[in-house]
């Protein structure tokens, strides 16, 4: 039986007890019977390091700890499996970015992931926008400088991605194709060296992230170009967006980090995990981290978090079969 949370607390200088109700107030039987295992398709750190945030507060709502594993391996498909061979019994979630549940689907020929068919999103976390960025030593300073000037160096300009088939990666050939420039792709282990080898002057241009680039920008070894995504970003509101630009195909991409289950979870469980995830969303502490990294914190219910993951797939797809990338 769920545990209801009641908090009670003294009245200073009356002894009166004053009680403030539960956020989730519907119990579900059977559920959960034991610790809730989280697992993340990647080693620590990161990102999804940060969902630990929500289950400290979820653990008091459920009255269960969360117990978090790493799992990396295969390019995600080690983590991501485990959690899909799980009991559907909402003791078993996964946290990951849609690259390891939309993008290495579409891109690896072997991947046994299958995100339709195998996992039941929860809810949406937060997402972050990719950002292209150029060394400064070019002396380009917007968009159509750069393109202009890389065309000019037809084939001699290189750019770096966190490896073959990453989001990275994907966002890169798809601008190749968009704008006719030609470059070398240069695979890094991490977007960590990526970035490193940018500012260094290895590497000509790149994408990553904006909170993986923007102190980085605002250091000034690199230069801020466009961004992905509709509009700008909150955290670069200087930074043109590439539909602004005139470029298509960019506004439905950047990286993602969702809360799945295996697919045959019970909608009661998913619909009270999403509630208390949504609620964490408003939480000072957690909001103050999210915008400090330049994440952008999601609120969507589980209807919306299905249509977002139809969407995003169908958004990759488009870019995978213009780009023709893929991994075998």
């Amino acid at each position: 039986m769920l545990t209801r949370r009641v908090f009670l607390s003294a009245s200073a200088g009356t002894g009166i007890a004053l009680i403030r109700a539960p956020s989730f107030a519907e119990q579900i039987d059977g559920w959960p019977t034991k610790p809730i295992r989280v697992v993340f398709p990647t080693g620590p750190g990161g990102p999804s390091d940060l969902f630990r945030m929500y289950g400290d507060y979820m653990r008091d709502v459920f009255g269960q700890p969360f117990i978090y594993e790493n799992r990396p391996g295969a390019s995600g498909s080690i983590g991501v499996m485990d959690v899909v061979r799980s009991p559907a019994d909402g003791h078993t979630l996964l946290v990951g970015s849609n690259s390891f549940t939309i993008l290495n689907p579409l891109v690896f020929a072997n991947s046994p992931v299958h995100t339709e068919r195998d996992l039941a999103p929860i809810a949406l976390l937060f997402s972050y926008r990719f950002l292209l960025v150029v060394n400064p030593k070019h002396g380009v300073k917007t968009f159509q400088e750069f393109v202009d000037f890389a065309k000019a160096e037809k084939g001699k300009l290189n750019y770096g991605s966190p490896g073959i088939g990453t989001g990275g990666h994907m966002v890169t050939e798809l601008l190749l194709r968009r704008t006719g420039i030609e470059a070398v792709h240069v695979p890094f282990q991490a977007t960590t060296q990526q970035m490193l080898a940018a500012a260094g002057g290895h590497l000509d241009f790149t994408f990553d992230t904006v909170g993986n680039a923007k102190a980085v920008v605002e250091d000034g070894k690199i230069t801020a170009l466009a961004v992905s995504g509709k509009g700008r970003a909150k955290a670069m509101p200087d930074v043109p967006s590439f539909g602004e630009l005139g470029v298509d195909g960019f506004d439905g991409l950047f990286v993602s980090t969702s809360l799945l289950a295996p697919a045959g979870t019970p909608k009661p469980i998913i619909a009270a995990l999403n509630r208390e995830v949504v609620a964490c969303q408003d939480r000072d502490n957690i909001n103050a981290i999210l915008e400090k990294g330049s994440y952008e914190a999601a609120r969507l219910s589980p209807e919306q978090t299905l249509a977002f993951f139809a969407n995003d797939l169908k958004n990759w797809s488009h870019v995978v079969k213009e780009t023709g990338v893929r991994v075998n």
